[in-house]
């Protein structure tokens, strides 16, 4: 339709004839097609069990599903050697060929020696078997380390073919570890004991026990000196580990043991487990 000038518009007035009008029929707007919503993105390396491996009897399936945990798990960072510290966890591929196997990192020295490259100095500590492993690391590369999440409190229920099951102090949530996990610290599991778990991506693995437990004197000799240096005798606990202990120590004593080497500490007091 045409446009109304002014002059028309003024004329249209006077007349007092109606303005025409016309109707512009406009398309209805195409509704916009609404964007797929992404779909939520998993965590990376998320860990998936095989169902083959879940259905084995569980005293066929420790050793196996402990390698197979750790290797999906160790999917680590890598720090400079130079920033290597007391307390880091290194996977064993970096220091040996087990990939199943992590280290702690005891302590570092840093050198430079006259000839060749500067290196560190690393003492590494296997947390599974104890094994103590010297290995040099050049300044110049990197080390792949094992970050995990921050440990949770659980407590020991009971040990059933080869599988330690272990109950979260808050959620309830109960989880099945294989023995041979706890490496050397395995021989003072008890039932009720409380373990601290350290995991990555829901995967449990790292466990730190009670720095003393109790445990009783089952078997010793009568308290007498062998010689004037001789401060200790041989004693056999409930769980039939063997340690020395002091000569005023009897059969059915409870003693409280170091776990972290196996040594006597003390008389255990009533309450204490």
């Amino acid at each position: 339709f045409g446009l109304l000038l002014s002059g028309d518009l003024l004329e249209y007035k006077q007349s007092g004839t109606p303005i025409p009008t016309t109707t512009l029929e406009v398309a209805p707007k195409a509704p916009r097609a609404r964007q797929q919503e992404p779909e939520p993105r998993t965590k990376q390396h998320a860990i998936q069990m095989p169902p083959s491996l879940l259905c084995q009897p569980p005293q066929h399936r420790p050793a196996v599903l402990r390698s197979t945990l750790l290797r999906l798990a160790l999917r680590c960072g890598r720090v400079p050697a130079n920033n290597l510290g007391k307390g880091m966890l290194v996977p064993g591929s970096e220091v040996s060929r087990q990939a199943d196997r992590i280290f702690r990192v005891l302590s570092v020295g840093h050198v430079k020696p006259g000839k060749g490259g500067a290196f560190v100095q690393a003492k590494l500590k296997c947390v599974l078997d104890g094994t103590i492993v010297p290995h040099k690391f050049r300044s110049a590369e990197t080390v792949e380390t094992v970050d995990l999440d921050p440990a949770e409190d659980y407590s020991l229920l009971y040990t059933d073919g080869g599988l330690v099951h272990l109950m979260h102090g808050e959620t309830f949530e109960q989880i099945e570890v294989p023995r041979e996990a706890f490496g050397e610290l395995a021989v003072w599991l008890r039932d009720g004991m409380s373990v601290r778990v350290a995991s990555r991506q829901g995967v449990p693995l790292l466990f730190t026990l009670p720095p003393r437990a109790a445990y009783e004197v089952v078997e010793t000799r009568l308290g007498s000196r062998e010689g004037k240096t001789d401060a200790s005798k041989p004693a056999v606990l409930s769980n039939g580990e063997a340690l020395r202990v002091p000569h005023f120590v009897t059969v059915g004593d409870r003693i409280l043991v170091n776990t972290e080497d196996g040594t006597y500490y003390g008389k255990a007091g009533p309450d204490e487990g």
